[in-house]
């Protein structure tokens, strides 16, 4: 019996050693993981970042892959991840985290407001889902200049509204870097304006820190004119706000004054500033008896009144004086002396705009017939019985049944008006009948919105505003396309001739209204 345990113990031995000198044919051969490196060195990167808000930025960082540069190798099985977060902890702050990029190359807009941030790229190996990551801090400082604002609805989202700001030589004095920005209220609240666009003015109610002020038909919005962050939304403007939301107009009260009226629901509220602050608001509104009011108002009337409309019911102007919440008529007008009353004009009111001695510019129509009227509302008495200083049948003018947007000159004796794909020039004194000024490059393109250069505030207006009445833009929609554009020409501001090449720039929506944003830093 212990003959047999020792015989099977050496057997167990021998075999340890025999195999001890068998070579394996099996592999067993070890490999390192697939190896990612992302280097940042020698290739202009900052170990931080500040920036202004909006600025466009390109970062190119060396990754390798198994220490080969993997950049331009389509074959490196990596997928690339730009993602960019806020860097800050605290009540209110927004945690979302943007995705800016899947390339190697990072190469994107930076549209967060103020703050501190940090942008990370992400490296996956898709086939082993490893990873590698690199982080740099951001700084971004807001800074939204001086420029020309456009209020249009989305393409994106038909029944919202955004605003876009174009920076050049044309609307800033002393630029040297051109610059645009598109949907600047989304990228401060994350969302469109809710409601169709109405109008847009940066108002001159709390210098230096005035709002702009956006109109949709659905909201009123005061956005902070240094990043366009959301200052004041519909019930904000009010001390008891009305439950309905209809509006057809928000304007100013003054060439001089820091006023604004807004027309909701067909009731008129008004609002004046005092000591340059912005500690007032829309109280009752103006009453007195009136029918339908146009969407229009009056920007630069006289101190002696509060505001100003037309009662398209009833086919005429009404007031409000200073000193009084009570709708009237103005002062009986002498018809030897003026050519319309405006205590009963008999037209309809299509539209209007300010232009030349500061007078009210206005397309009216009666039946199929068109007229230019031309009212002296800056007047300083009070009881003028001259207001309705010129009345002029312009029913011979090419398309103007069909115009959709008018501007009247203050430097010449012009109104312009677009129709169709064209922009009609009409010199009032010269002659009825309006010539084409100018033609959209495509037939598609139809005119929205002309705008001529200048700005209801005159110590703004002519201290500040570069090239006062000498630029023309033009803002087209073309409907097949989804796709809006914005031409900037300069022109002789006596004549309103053309003289130079267009700017063109690509809006992404259809712009209703435009208009000058300042700063008092010019």
């Amino acid at each position: 019996m212990y003959r047999f345990k020792y015989i099977t113990i050496i057997c167990s031995l021998l075999g340890v050693l025999f195999s001890a000198c068998y070579d394996d044919k099996g592999n067993y051969t070890y490999h390192e993981l697939d190896e990612i490196t992302i280097d940042t060195t020698d290739c202009g990167m900052l170990p931080a970042y500040v920036v202004s808000r909006f600025e466009s930025l390109t970062i190119e960082p060396k990754v390798y892959y198994n220490g080969q540069l993997a950049n331009n190798n389509s074959e490196a099985p990596l997928d690339y991840l730009w993602t960019f977060y806020i860097a800050s902890t605290g009540a209110g702050l927004d945690y979302t985290i943007d995705t800016l990029g899947h390339e190697c190359i990072f190469n994107a807009e930076l549209s967060r407001p103020a703050g501190s941030y940090t942008l990370q790229l992400t490296v996956t190996n898709r086939e082993t889902g490893l990873q590698s990551y690199f982080t740099v801090p951001f700084s971004i400082e807001e800074s939204i200049t001086a420029g020309w604002m456009m209020l249009y609805e989305c393409a994106d989202e038909p029944g919202t509204s955004d605003v876009g700001l174009v920076v050049n030589n044309l609307v800033k004095k002393n630029i040297i870097t051109d610059k645009e920005f598109w949907d600047l209220y989304a990228a401060s609240s994350n969302h469109h304006i809710e409601g169709n666009p109405v109008r847009i003015l940066h108002t001159v109610m709390a210098l230096p820190n005035d709002l702009v002020i956006v109109a949709t038909d659905r909201n009123l919005v005061g956005a902070d004119n240094n990043n366009f962050s959301s200052v004041l939304e519909f019930d904000d403007f009010f001390y008891d706000s009305p439950a309905t939301r209809d509006i057809v107009w928000y304007g100013a009260t003054g060439v001089g004054t820091t006023g604004e009226m807004l027309i909701n629901n067909n009731e008129v509220y008004t609002n004046i500033a005092t000591g340059n602050k912005r500690n007032t608001f829309f109280g009752v509104p103006r009453n007195g008896e009136h029918g339908e009011l146009a969407p229009w108002g009056s920007d630069i009337l006289n101190y002696n009144y509060n505001t100003i409309v037309y009662d398209q019911t009833n086919q005429r102007f009404i007031c409000t004086s200073r000193n009084s919440i009570e709708f009237t008529s103005f002062a009986g007008q002498d018809l030897t002396a003026c050519e319309f009353d405006v205590n009963n004009v008999g037209m309809n009111l299509l539209m209007g705009d300010w232009g030349r001695n500061y007078y009210d510019y206005m397309l009216m129509s009666q039946g199929d017939e068109r007229y230019l009227a031309v009212a002296n509302f800056n007047t300083t008495n009070s009881s003028s019985q001259n207001i309705g200083l010129y009345l002029y049948n312009i029913s011979a003018s090419p398309e103007i049944r069909q115009a959709t947007s008018m501007s009247a000159a203050y430097g010449g004796e012009f109104i312009l008006y677009g129709a169709g794909s064209k922009v009609y020039n009409l010199k009032y004194n010269n002659s009825t009948t309006a010539e084409v000024l100018w033609e959209a490059p495509s037939a598609d393109e139809e005119v929205v919105c002309v705008r001529l250069q200048k700005f209801h505030f005159n110590t703004l207006y002519m201290a500040m505003m570069p090239n006062r009445d000498a630029i023309l833009h033009i803002a087209t929609w073309n409907e097949t396309t989804q796709e809006g554009k914005l031409y900037q020409y300069r022109i002789n501001s006596a004549d309103g001739s053309i003289q130079s090449e267009p700017r063109e720039y690509t809006v992404p929506g259809k712009v209703k209204d435009m208009g000058w944003k300042y700063i008092l830093e010019m």
